[in-house]
């Protein structure tokens, strides 16, 4: 824990506050509280009230925390207001779900300081630093203005900038937050300059986009990523060129996984509508399969089938003919999230048992099961040589590596660029080991004794 005095810190901070107020600004959001809790405000943590301009934490939790549910896109800078009239009180932001306060920033204002940290995937508290501020008293207007590109934010009080931190999540939801109860709040706003971008509303870009990345795969010389906030699945090279993408307009939509076949035919995953989306080597829609499927996750290709994991199991289908074979591994799972087929064998990240479980294609009969060091395992790949096995586990924010029988043999976690933020996706291409990590993807020389990786797109 460090101690910074204040005018250290606003040397830093000058910079980047200065830029933004000369900046003609667009309010994107605000609430005063004056007609009670507003639709759009989910109490994600403890119990909240408002009236007469005033909003109140209400206790219930150890973190109290409300929501709003419009999303904070990380392509433009913002800056994000709440009166705070409490010690205790603070801002909870770029949370990465509207009713969670996993994996987000925190910021609060305590007697005799401020503190900024972090909730990680499981919700644990990361304090990063505490700042002296022994003559701040409430209530203050505490803004933070926040800087994607730079992926760091500055916290000012009224007038006074005290602090200025890396910024671990670059976009999500933003509100109040409470370390107890009687907390209170004045109001609240978002803002910046021009249009807020929001995510319905998105224009087919030339950039390539990493929001929420969780599922990829790899096609022909690159990778296909799935951005499920956009609903967009991107084809960009090893090195993160963007080649072209996919995009899907139409109702409910919520794509997920990703995988192709022989014939370059792309295959995702719609958990918004049960579906099976089925795109030809040139990217044209070729079919959607409904058939059979309950909140899909995850879609495997192996030996001429397709692999469908959901809520319920895996559904079976004829890669050539797209015709269902059948549902197979009922029950097996607990909220399962990724899947991998290779060489005969099925692989399933087992994300509510905390484990993997490898499958024989021919029975679907438990051939193996991998627990060790795995916490929340939502990626599997497989090295189809070796057969050595990897997992991303974004519960234990590593990658875990383990040989062909299940033997444990490494922890991967790059502490040369202060870890992991939460890897869910991993896969092998060539001699490279690529982890989707939220917002950015790693690469990792396999086989090199290293923890340092040797590529990273943002």
């Amino acid at each position: 824990m460090r101690f910074i005095t204040p005018l250290l810190i606003g040397l830093f901070c000058a910079a980047s506050a200065i830029a933004q107020e000369n900046t003609a600004l667009t309010v994107w959001l605000q609430d005063d509280f004056q007609q009670g809790l507003q639709p759009g405000w989910t109490q994600v943590a403890g119990t909240w009230s408002a009236e007469a301009g005033t909003l109140t934490g209400r206790g219930g939790a150890e973190h109290l925390a409300m929501l709003h549910s419009t999303y904070i896109m990380s392509r433009k800078q913002a800056i994000l207001t709440l009166t705070v009239q409490s010690f205790g009180g603070g801002m909870i932001f770029n949370a990465e779900h509207p009713n969670s306060i996993n994996n987000s920033q925190v910021v609060k204002l305590l007697q005799g300081g401020l503190a900024l940290g972090y909730f990680d995937y499981t919700g644990t508290y990361f304090e990063t630093r505490i700042v002296n501020l022994q003559d701040i008293k409430p209530p203050v207007t505490m803004s933070i203005y926040t800087d994607p590109g730079k992926s760091n934010y500055s916290v000012v009080l009224d007038d006074r900038n005290v602090a200025l931190e890396e910024m671990r999540f670059n976009s999500g939801f933003a509100g109040p937050y409470a370390t107890g109860s009687g907390v209170r709040f004045g109001a609240f706003n978002v803002s910046g300059s021009g249009i807020f971008d929001l995510p319905q509303y998105f224009v087919k870009s030339n950039k390539r986009q990493l929001d929420d990345l969780s599922y990829m795969t790899v096609k022909e010389d690159g990778l296909l990523i799935v951005n499920p906030l956009l609903n967009i699945v991107q084809r960009i090279t090893s090195v993160g060129t963007y080649v072209s993408e996919i995009q899907v307009n139409e109702e409910n939509v919520r794509l997920r996984g990703v995988t192709t076949d022989e014939a370059n035919r792309t295959f995702v995953v719609d958990a918004g509508n049960n579906a099976l989306r089925v795109y030809d080597s040139k990217d044209a829609a070729e079919r959607v399969i409904t058939q059979g499927l309950d909140d899909p996750r995850d879609v495997a290709y192996d030996n001429g089938k397709i692999y469908v994991l959901d809520k319920g199991g895996i559904a079976v289908f004829d890669a050539k003919s797209l015709t269902a074979q059948g549902r197979k591994a009922g029950g097996l799972f607990k909220d399962p999230k990724g899947i991998c087929a290779v060489g005969g064998k099925i692989y399933v990240a087992d994300f509510g048992n905390g484990q993997v479980q490898v499958l024989t294609a021919s029975d679907f009969s438990v051939d193996l099961i991998l627990k060790d060091d795995l916490v929340k395992p939502w990626g599997v790949t497989v090295d189809g040589k070796s057969g050595e096995i990897y997992v991303a586990d974004p519960g234990a924010v590593a990658v875990f590596h383990f040989d062909g029988k299940g033997n444990f043999i490494e922890r991967i976690d790059p502490i040369t660029i202060r870890g992991f933020i939460s890897p869910r996706a991993v896969l092998l291409r060539g001699d490279m080991l690529y982890v989707a990590d939220l917002d950015r993807i790693l690469g990792f020389k396999k086989g090199v004794l290293t923890i340092r990786p040797t590529l990273r797109i943002n």
